[in-house]
């Protein structure tokens, strides 16, 4: 067993490039343009991103035409999760015994159960980010078994118990461990957290057959039965009403899930199921809002934003964030971290159409042309310096960069990339600054 766990070990899932990825996307500090730079290093990954940032799966129309506008459109949760998908997606495919009958199709069987995981994540309100890997590689014990005790004899209980409880069963008592067990000794091998472990050792309910130590495991265990039942294995009641439970959740999240994870392809569509589609358009109207800002989110600003943008024949984007957030809140806590926030989304709401594209970063529509953008970034950071005076809070500061139609372009897209080109320009001309186009926003130019 320890043989076949090292020979595993020795091809990690995440390559360099994927673990470039999620360290930027988790880096506060980091740029757009670094992100930029990380994935031209792999071109089929960034090939991917672009075709993903265009999908029906993003349920918008604005169309990416580089990968920075990718990165924009995207988001940085998106693309950290899209990472992971698209490495585990080629470490399994490409993985000896995928396809065979102990094994399946893992490749498509670990996205399935990772997207469904993190839909019933957030549906219980628990952090998805753990439970989105843990369903990526919920299944890779698979790929030890065979190695071990060989790939027939393997394959002939598969057939025999070909998913859930029974199957786990079947391979503890012919074999004295089942994949469950292995692929958490293969996750600790790889250096993966502990919580990534667990759940992947109690996804088919750990040594009594049935539980959930915890609402993370919940996730994965009720995805992976939701994904059996839609590809037409017999669900484990059992363990599908202890999930629900400690998920605090009702059978009626199983329309969800399974509109999330019956097509990948087409997650987040229309959904036209009746009351599914009825649920679905809900969900959507109370994701549109920010809760710490009270600003539109991301995902309703881009929407928003470009609707407006047609039906005014124009206007500019100011795009922003707080220099140094990351010192604001070591050095005054989360707290007034989240307070700084707030009142900076208060500040932008009085200028136009704002929105948090994300952490400390914001974006405004401004109506009107260029000179009215820069009259209003100047506003922006005059108050921004009289709120925050240096005194016993937090000092803080804005990068600002400003992009207008149609000297910029005439789509979204444009406007963001140009929009966001200024705001790296003012980053390095040394922070705390408004810029379009690598010219500073001086008081004369708004005059």
């Amino acid at each position: 067993m320890a043989g076949a766990i090292d020979e595993l070990a020795e091809f990690p899932v995440l390559d360099a490039t994927v673990l470039r990825i999620i360290a930027l996307c988790d880096d506060q500090e980091s740029t757009a343009a670094d992100l930029v730079d990380a994935l031209e290093q792999d071109a089929t990954f960034a090939a991917n991103l672009l075709r993903f940032s265009n999908s029906a799966a993003r349920a918008h129309p604005i169309r990416a035409k580089t990968i920075r506008q990718a990165v924009m459109l995207v988001g940085r949760r998106a693309l950290r999760r899209l990472a992971l998908e698209a490495a585990t997606f080629r470490f399994l495919e490409r993985s000896k015994g995928n396809g065979r009958a102990s094994c399946g199709q893992m490749h498509l069987h670990a996205i399935t159960v990772a997207i469904g995981a993190a839909a019933a994540a957030e549906e219980a309100r628990v952090p998805g980010d753990t439970v989105h890997l843990a369903g990526l590689l919920h299944d890779v014990g698979k790929l030890v078994l065979p190695e071990v005790f060989g790939e027939e004899a393997c394959d002939s209980l598969a057939r025999e118990f070909p998913a859930g409880a029974e199957r786990v069963l079947a391979e503890r008592e012919r074999f004295g461990i089942d994949h469950a067990q292995c692929g958490a000794l293969l996750a600790e091998r790889w250096g993966l957290p502990d919580e990534v472990a667990s759940i992947i050792a109690w996804h088919h309910g750990g040594p009594t057959g049935v539980g959930a130590p915890n609402a993370e495991i919940a996730a994965v265990q009720l995805a992976d039965n939701v994904a059996g039942m839609l590809s037409g294995t017999e669900a484990d009641h059992a363990l599908l009403e202890v999930s629900l439970d400690r998920l605090d959740l009702t059978s009626d999240v199983l329309d969800v899930l399974a509109e999330q994870i019956a097509n990948p392809e087409q997650r987040g569509g229309s959904g036209e199921s009746g009351r599914l589609a009825e649920r679905v358009a809900e969900l959507e109207r109370l994701s549109q809002t920010d809760d710490l800002t009270g600003l539109a989110n991301r995902r309703h600003w881009l929407q928003t934003t470009r609707m407006a943008l047609i039906e005014n024949g124009g206007g500019a984007i100011l795009i922003c964030d707080v220099d140094n957030f990351k010192a604001v809140n070591e050095r005054h806590g989360m707290a007034a971290g989240d307070l700084v926030l707030a009142e900076i989304g208060r500040i932008l709401s009085v200028h136009g159409h704002a929105g948090r594209l994300g952490g400390d970063e914001f974006a405004v529509l401004v109506p009107g042309n260029l000179e009215e953008a820069v009259q209003a970034a100047q506003r922006i950071m005059a108050q921004v310096g009289e709120v925050f005076e240096a005194g016993s809070g937090p000092k803080v500061d804005l990068s600002l960069g400003c992009a207008a139609a149609p000297t910029h372009g005439d789509e979204l897209a444009d406007l963001l990339e140009a929009a966001d080109v200024a705001l790296l320009d003012a980053k390095r001309a040394g922070r705390s600054r408004a810029m379009i186009a690598g010219t500073e926003l001086r008081d004369d130019l708004a005059a």
